[in-house]
C-alpha cells in the first residue's frame, strides 16, 4: 500500500528536518575542532610555544593582549629589551604576526612589556634609516644587499628611509640597529619603527 499524498509530505518534512538537525551537529563539531587544533598550533596564545622554533613561552601579557588579540608568536625573549642599552631585569620582548587592514595583509610587530605589564609597540620587520648630508636612496640601494634589506620608502616628515628586514628575530634585530650604520658609510642612525593599532 502507498503513502498518500500528506503522508509523503510528512515524510519528506521529517527527512528535511533531521538533515538539518543533523547538518547543524556536524557543522558546530568541526568548528570546535578546527578551533581546539588552531589554539594548540604552536605559535597560536594558547599554544605557549614559539612557531619558530617551538620554544616555550609564558602567557601573553594582557597589555598585548588587547592591542593584538588574535597573532602568532614569532618569537619570546625574558628578560631582554632591544630598546634599552642595559637589559633591564624582566623585559620582555614578543615577536608576533598579526593580521593588516587588507586580509592578504601580514604585520610583524615587535612589543616590549616592562615589569609594570606596559606595552611598546614597534614593526618588526622594518626600521627607521637615517642617511648622511647628500646620500640619494640610490647610493643606499646599491650599498645595502639586496638579499637581506629593501627600502620601501621615505616619511616625509622625518626624511628617514624606511628599510625592510627578512630577519627579525629580537637579538638580531638589536645587532642590526648597532651594526647599520658601524657597517654602511651612508648610514648615520637606525632605529625602531614605532607602531600603534589601527583606531
Amino acid at each position: 500500500m502507498g503513502l498518500t499524498k500528506k503522508d509523503r509530505r510528512i515524510s519528506i518534512w521529517i527527512g528535511i528536518t533531521i538533515g538539518v538537525t543533523l547538518s547543524s551537529i556536524l557543522f558546530r563539531y568541526a568548528i570546535q575542532d578546527k578551533n581546539e587544533r588552531t589554539a594548540m598550533r604552536p605559535g597560536s596564545y594558547d599554544s605557549n610555544l614559539t612557531a619558530i622554533g617551538g620554544l616555550p613561552f609564558p602567557k601573553i601579557p594582557s597589555s598585548v593582549r588587547k592591542v593584538i588579540p588574535r597573532g602568532l608568536v614569532l618569537y619570546f625573549e625574558s628578560n631582554y629589551s632591544i630598546t634599552s642599552e642595559q637589559n633591564f631585569a624582566r623585559t620582555d620582548c614578543w615577536v608576533i604576526e598579526s593580521g593588516g587592514a587588507l586580509r592578504s595583509e601580514r604585520l610583524f610587530i615587535l612589543a616590549e612589556v616592562d615589569p609594570q605589564d606596559r606595552a611598546t609597540f614597534y614593526r618588526a620587520s622594518e626600521l627607521y634609516l637615517t642617511a648622511e648630508d647628500r646620500i640619494s636612496l640610490e647610493t643606499l640601494e646599491r650599498e645595502l644587499p639586496s638579499e637581506k634589506f629593501r627600502i620601501l620608502g621615505q616619511n616625509r616628515k622625518t626624511s628617514e628611509y624606511i628599510l625592510q628586514t627578512k630577519e627579525f628575530e629580537p637579538r638580531l634585530l638589536k645587532d642590526l640597529l648597532e651594526m647599520l650604520p658601524r657597517t654602511y658609510r651612508s648610514i648615520r642612525q637606525a632605529r625602531l619603527y614605532p607602531w600603534s593599532p589601527p583606531n
